[in-house]
């Protein structure tokens, strides 16, 4: 639980067919909070309910959506379903894992900060299972984060009310990317929380080959970040849409983020198998990106890019 003086806390979690690691992250959590709410979005697996009866026996709300809306839907659905306004919301995945005191410690560098004189849009984690974070320069002496990750968001309700809540739009991907760029247009900080870890279960990394054989560099196996052609379409569709919206107001931001997404890409469209499906998949989200199109991704596009 937290400090009185630091006011209210709730936290949000999103969920989607979930695994046993979810009640005990969800406990670790309630500990920090006043009040805690975990949304379904649609979970299909026949064992979610039985981990939702779990966070029900822990005293956790527990929501379900109708349809399979995204993570920032199921998010935003959070934020409704609190039972009181609090002072401050906390974000996370189902599948991260806060230290003991993450939100004392955001708390902390928050107000902080914010008595150095600086306009606080949140405060992000500081590491992911031992990855510090990327940072983007220092104001007033705190850390300023690059494109943090959504999961352990401690965000003060004023900021949600000046700048809104997640772009439901996106669906899944990049949406932590735009609530961080749309916070910084309207003049706020986000900043890293010093000792704010998280556990969190990192995407898969495959290795890199040519002809079969491992692709090294310097002596070291490349590998990378594999995504399927489903999840490809959003980051190309979202990320698209991220530099239509946000070049003109932040395009120091947009430039780095367009560098450091290229260099990832092009690990993906050399080294993976289903690398066909994944340029189909890009080109579409492009489209879709150009004709304004959002939401869930069409069945069409998923039976043309699934691989047989």
């Amino acid at each position: 639980m937290t400090d009185r003086h630091n006011g209210r806390v709730a936290a949000v979690i999103a969920a989607f067919n979930p695994d046993d690691d979810l009640p005990n992250n969800a406990s670790a959590i309630r500990e920090q909070v006043d009040e805690i709410v975990v949304v379904d979005d649609a979970s299909t697996s026949p064992d979610s309910e039985a981990i939702f009866d779990a966070l029900r026996a822990q005293g956790i709300h527990v929501f379900h959506q109708l349809d399979n809306s995204g993570i920032a839907a199921a998010l935003n659905r959070g934020l409704a379903e609190l039972s009181e306004e609090p002072d401050f919301v906390l974000t996370f995945d189902q599948d991260s894992l806060p230290v003991a005191d993450y939100v004392q410690h955001a708390l902390d560098t928050y107000h902080r900060a914010s008595a150095s004189g600086l306009k606080v849009g949140f405060i992000c984690a500081e590491s992911f299972s031992g990855h510090n974070v990327p940072t983007q320069g220092i104001s007033n002496g705190f850390r300023e984060a690059f494109d943090p990750m959504q999961s352990g968001f401690v965000i003060p309700s004023s900021t949600l009310s000046t700048i809104g809540h997640f772009d439901a739009g996106f669906f899944i991907d990049c949406v932590d990317s735009e609530f961080t760029v749309r916070a910084r247009s309207e003049g706020y900080s986000v900043l890293i929380g010093h000792g704010c870890e998280v556990g969190h279960r990192l995407g898969a990394r495959i290795p890199a080959r040519l002809w079969g054989r491992p692709v090294r560099l310097r002596g070291l196996q490349i590998s990378f970040n594999y995504y399927s052609p489903f999840r490809m379409y959003y980051i190309m569709r979202n990320g698209t849409t991220l530099v239509r919206r946000y070049w003109r107001s932040n395009p120091g931001w947009i430039l780095r983020r367009l560098v450091e997404e290229s260099k990832a890409q092009l690990l993906r469209f050399s080294f993976s198998p289903d690398r066909k499906y994944l340029a189909i998949a890009a080109w579409e989200g492009f489209l879709d990106s150009c004709r304004r199109k959002q939401g869930r991704i069409s069945q069409e596009l998923i039976n043309r890019v699934s691989a047989r």
